[in-house]
């Protein structure tokens, strides 16, 4: 696999001029101003017109603290764009005769994950397709639930991918990446794209960045997952899009399905909320009517990864941008405006910080004018801020989970300022607080935060847990030596749902100790040392998980 071998140019950016109203030097401009203010190191941009590719360019650093370029070449996470290159390749299958958009996939692979609950036997492709399993979208630490009977109306889920994926990878009798190399990637020329990680990214991809521009390591997974785990760049994407718009390598009637609207869309994610008039979804990608005619799009957001695509089929333009930025979707209605003009109803379904609302810019400069003068500008007449409770709560939290304690403590002072009576204020506060290793004032913060809200259950479990680590009581006891200055250490794992603020160390001298309660079994875990992940010093037994992480591996008999 070779990513640098479709340039004919052999320089970062490939340009066909096809109309005169694109200007490749506006949207640089306007590229570079919007990655500058909203803090995002590094973007990839793919521009489509009249059903060519007329533009593709890599703008910024792969990493905000080297000097490393962005180009065309430039792997992304694609995040939850793998699921309509997927659902291309599950429409090769349906046109092939191996399977049917409507027969239920139990049929096909029973799925041991939710055969307690009947109502499974209903979902079929075209319900995954359209997000109409029931399934959430992750089941996170609990079991896999339905939330509501299949079919009967819209609820985003990449769970529903996943039990997809299986049921053709036992069709095919092939892993995931092998049948989208043979029914996607080979046939249309994709050569730089791949669900499970290739040993050429290596030289060319983008380091994932917090919203305050700080670089972290690339998971590098071989475990594919349908819904979020295509590595991939713009001109590949781009190529993807191509398909789409001349129905190549499948059919009219095939491309129509997938461009007509199956369910309704709610206006804001709300029980309670009315259908959207404007914004729906087909099969793998949301449809959404605007000035300019109608769009199919969709975005993708893995955290420190987020990119975004939208086409108006008809006239053959579209676009697809790539960003190694928690930040990147605040700029979605600038990007895409460059060359579908008119507002965009998605991006509001969406809900994305904008990037020039208060709350972007109150953190966009924090970690260069501190929290004091990076709030002043939004500061009331009564000095409190005038920033909403739970977007401040977001900062703090932000903040803390980059090991920026001191900042985070400061963001929930004030939001507790604005908001005296704020029970989450106060739990988070309380966590920034153990994290600075004032244990006393969190525990006394955390009852604060309960003679508000009672029936918190996540501050009464934390409590719980703080009161519990000061008695040695369990029959497994992990230790950790070396880290005198260490102010938290927790332990998380299989047997807590993976919960950081469930179960304590307590320091004795030099040495921190836990001690739990373990039935007979096999459990993975990590100590987690001042927000630091890490595998157990004193444990050489590991194991990799589905996600590509490795935990330290406990057996108790």
């Amino acid at each position: 696999m070779s990513c640098t071998s479709e340039s004919k140019e052999g320089n970062a950016n490939k340009t066909t001029q096809i109309n005169t109203a694109f200007s490749r030097e506006l949207i640089d401009q306007q590229v570079y101003n919007l990655m500058d203010s909203a803090n995002i190191p590094g973007l990839a941009l793919g521009v489509i017109q009249q059903g060519k590719i007329v533009y593709t360019k890599g703008y910024g650093l792969l990493k905000s603290d080297s000097t490393a370029k962005v180009d065309e070449h430039t792997v992304f996470d694609a995040a939850s764009l793998s699921k309509p290159v997927f659902g291309y390749a599950v429409f090769k299958l349906m046109e092939e005769g191996k399977l049917s958009l409507d027969t239920p996939l139990y049929t096909y692979l029973p799925y041991p994950d939710i055969a307690y609950d009947d109502r499974y036997k209903k979902i079929t492709a075209r319900m995954v397709l359209s997000h109409t399993t029931g399934f959430p979208n992750w089941r996170g630490g609990d079991k896999l639930k339905i939330q509501f009977t299949p079919g009967e109306k819209f609820s985003y889920s990449g769970e529903g991918f996943v039990y997809l994926q299986r049921v053709v990878e036992k069709i095919t009798g092939k892993p995931l990446n092998e049948v989208m190399q043979e029914k996607v990637f080979t046939p249309l020329g994709m050569k730089c794209s791949s669900y499970i990680w290739q040993k050429d990214f290596d030289t060319n991809f983008a380091f994932p960045h917090s919203n305050f521009g700080h670089p972290f390591e690339k998971n590098k997974s071989d475990h594919a997952n349908a819904a979020y785990s295509l590595q991939t760049t713009a001109q590949d994407y781009a190529t993807f899009l191509l398909a789409i718009i001349h129905h190549t390598g499948i059919s009219d009637s095939t491309v129509q399905q997938m461009l007509t609207r199956q369910i309704a869309v709610p206006v804001a994610d709300s029980a309670n909320a009315p259908l959207s008039t404007e914004v729906g979804w087909g099969l793998g990608f949301g449809l959404e009517q605007t000035e300019a005619g109608n769009v199919f799009w969709h975005w993708g957001d893995n955290g420190t990864y987020k990119c975004y695509v939208a086409v108006d089929k008809e006239a053959g333009n579209g676009m697809i941008y790539f960003t190694n930025s928690f930040n990147g979707l605040g700029i979605m209605q600038e990007m895409v405006q460059q060359v579908i003009p008119g507002k965009h109803p998605a991006v509001d379904f969406l809900d994305y910080d904008w990037y020039k609302a208060p709350n972007s810019l109150f953190a966009r400069d924090i970690p260069s004018k501190g929290v004091a003068a990076a709030i002043a500008p939004f500061l009331d007449e009564k000095g409190n801020s005038t920033i909403e409770e739970e977007q401040m709560n977001w900062i703090g939290n932000q903040l803390l989970n980059r090991g920026k304690v001191k900042e985070a403590i400061e963001v929930f002072e004030l939001n507790l300022k604005a908001y005296p009576a704020s029970a989450n204020t106060y739990a988070d506060y309380a966590i920034a607080l153990l994290r600075n290793g004032d244990r006393e004032k969190a525990i006394s913060t955390l009852n604060k935060s309960l003679q508000i809200k009672a029936d918190n259950f996540k501050v009464k479990q934390m409590l719980a847990g703080l009161e519990k680590s000061q008695r040695k009581q369990g029959n497994t006891i992990i230790t950790l030596k070396g880290y005198s200055n260490a102010k938290l250490v927790t332990l998380a794992g299989s047997f807590n749902d993976w919960n950081d603020l469930h179960t304590f160390f307590r320091k004795n001298g030099d040495v921190w100790e836990c001690a739990v309660e373990l039935s007979p079994g096999t459990y993975t875990y990590k100590i987690v040392k001042d927000g630091e992940w890490m595998l157990d010093p004193n444990n050489a037994s590991t194991l990799k998980d589905e996600g590509g992480y490795t935990n330290s591996v406990l057996i108790i008999k």
